[in-house]
């Protein structure tokens, strides 16, 4: 049953899960570990009361002769999660109006340099799987994402992740808006949008998130971002377990503190390479 889960959530928009346990009393401790540590709204109907092998909280409600039991472990919700929209879009709104003529700036260079749009869209995976368009401004040629799969065997990062030394699909001339990030900043129209928020864990590519494991689908039950604990310690780092560990640590410890936190990290960790490229 967790293979069917997690195969499902790979596949639609999933926000909430039910099932029909029938005459099961205690579920087999993998499912139950499974359906606590998912982030989601979890609902269990069964004609027999329901024993848990561990504690955690969960509502509980007999209609009939039916056992109906109803948890919600995603850590984004409520009140929390309003306030970090207005977090989100007022940090947004600012940077954007702040930055606009120096973003005017980089689209007209981008034109100059290679003809063709100096702003692109990508489909991503967000949150709880729904996809949606993130903005970028363009540093590759047109169609880079299609010559992907030929440059697989060049690929210097582990699991569902993809980076080349050297990659020919990049504008020699752009390269330094993507070492400074700077090709990141449409992405705070997503933010606006409420597909991403300045905070969370990098929203990846449709064949990125098709090799999950279940433990790593709880990333797509926080809303993705433009930055996060990676991009603060080990932004370019090679191995997967290393992003596994961060976004695996975001989502066990999110708070709106832990967001403004990396948010002070990222500006400072930026400042330095600015520097240090002098």
């Amino acid at each position: 049953m967790v293979e069917e889960v997690n195969n499902l959530n790979k596949n639609v928009n999933l926000n909430l899960i039910v099932l029909n346990l029938k005459t099961i009393k205690r579920l087999p401790i993998e499912l139950e570990e499974y359906l606590i540590n998912l982030n989601k709204k979890v609902l269990l109907l069964s004609s027999n009361e329901l024993f848990f092998h561990t504690n955690f909280i969960y509502r509980f409600t007999k209609i009939d002769s039916k056992y109906i039991y109803y948890f919600n472990n995603d850590v984004q919700y409520g009140s929390k999660y309003i306030l970090k929209r207005i977090l989100d879009i007022s940090i947004s709104l600012i940077v954007l109006l702040l930055i606009s003529p120096f973003l005017v700036i980089i689209f007209t260079y981008i034109r100059i340099v290679d003809s063709g749009p100096s702003l692109i869209s990508q489909t991503r995976v967000g949150l709880h799987g729904k996809k949606f368009k993130m903005f970028k401004f363009r540093t590759m040629y047109t169609n880079a994402h299609s010559k992907r799969k030929n440059l697989e065997s060049k690929n210097n990062k582990s699991g569902p992740l993809f980076k080349i030394e050297e990659d020919p699909r990049i504008i020699k001339k752009l390269q330094f808006l993507r070492n400074y990030s700077l090709d990141e900043f449409p992405q705070l129209i997503n933010v606006i949008r409420g597909e991403m928020s300045l905070v969370g864990p990098r929203p990846l590519f449709e064949d990125d998130t098709n090799l999950f494991d279940k433990n790593y689908m709880r990333r797509l039950n926080v809303i993705p971002g433009m930055t996060g604990l990676l991009q603060i310690n080990e932004r370019d780092t090679d191995d997967f377990d290393i992003w596994y560990k961060y976004d695996m640590e975001y989502i066990e410890n999110w708070t709106l503190y832990l967001d403004i936190k990396i948010l002070l990290k990222t500006f400072k960790a930026v400042l330095d390479k600015s520097n240090a490229g002098k």
